[in-house]
């Protein structure tokens, strides 16, 4: 699957006291930054991040220059390329990429003045590396030899190439896909100085209880002390909610904020989140 998507994480509800009225808020301001600490205020993380599968209906290379759009129409490549052009166009934007197997053969093929751009861009933050291997490698089959070997590629390659006095290795591991998951993998994890896991795929009866008791979020003990790592299940799986997909396959409406505009449209969409 090579597309962009959106995880929106609800962090903050409280409604003491009336939502304030986003018709006379200025909305290229956050209105949390406007009236700090208001009870009625609702945090929301958007995270855009990539989930580019390395092989699954295509090969890998099918999948990066985008061929064989009659199986599946989409290109990692064109990913990346955009994800760069926007965030140098504005520093206001931030992105995490995931899979080095596919970033390390873009790098490969950059110019020096782009890949230059491309390490400003991490060293200014705007765009971040997590997990940090060649993939999301499956929990279920694997010895846990492979596993560490291919994230140890993906992680030597991410130093050799970003390295430096103020370089920041991934500290978050990120297995949104993966069929299951294992106290090993959550381990190995914190062996490798992970600070935190986020999966997304369990068991639907787990699901549902944790999700019934607020117990999506916990603290992942496998063993020693230096295994237990902080563990959340993204709560939409790996997709915004629902009518909020802005992926090319989704057909929900786009958010207006053109006051102008009669399609403005952002306090019908804002209840609706």
């Amino acid at each position: 699957l090579a597309v962009l998507c959106l995880v929106v994480v609800l962090t903050v509800v409280a409604a003491d006291e009336p939502d304030i009225d986003i018709n006379h808020a200025d909305i290229d301001v956050p209105t949390r930054e406007k009236v700090p600490g208001h009870k009625g205020t609702i945090t929301v993380h958007v995270v855009p991040h990539t989930h580019d599968d390395v092989g699954w209906l295509k090969t890998v290379d099918q999948y990066y220059y985008g061929s064989q759009d009659d199986i599946y129409k989409g290109g990692v490549q064109y990913i990346i390329d955009t994800v760069i052009e926007q965030l140098v166009k504005d520093p206001k934007k931030k992105f995490i990429y995931v899979e080095v197997a596919f970033f390390k053969r873009w790098w490969e093929e950059q110019d020096k003045e782009t890949r230059q751009q491309v390490k400003n861009l991490v060293t200014g933050g705007q765009l971040e590396f997590i997990n940090g291997g060649y993939c999301m490698n499956d929990e279920a089959s694997v010895h846990y030899t492979a596993t560490i070997d291919q994230m140890s590629e993906g992680l030597v390659w991410l130093k050799e190439q970003f390295g430096g006095p103020h370089y920041n290795p991934p500290t978050i591991a990120w297995q949104i896909d993966p069929f299951g998951h294992s106290s090993a993998h959550a381990a190995l994890s914190a062996q490798m100085g992970m600070k935190g896991l986020f999966f997304a795929r369990m068991h639907y009866q787990d699901y549902d209880k944790r999700k019934k008791n607020k117990d999506l979020e916990f603290q992942w003990i496998s063993g020693e002390e230096a295994s237990s790592i902080f563990t959340s299940v993204v709560y939409y799986r790996y997709e915004g909610p629902d009518g909020f997909c802005f992926d090319t396959n989704c057909r929900d409406p786009p958010i207006v904020t053109n006051r102008a505009s009669p399609e403005f449209n952002v306090v019908d969409r804002s209840e609706l989140l």
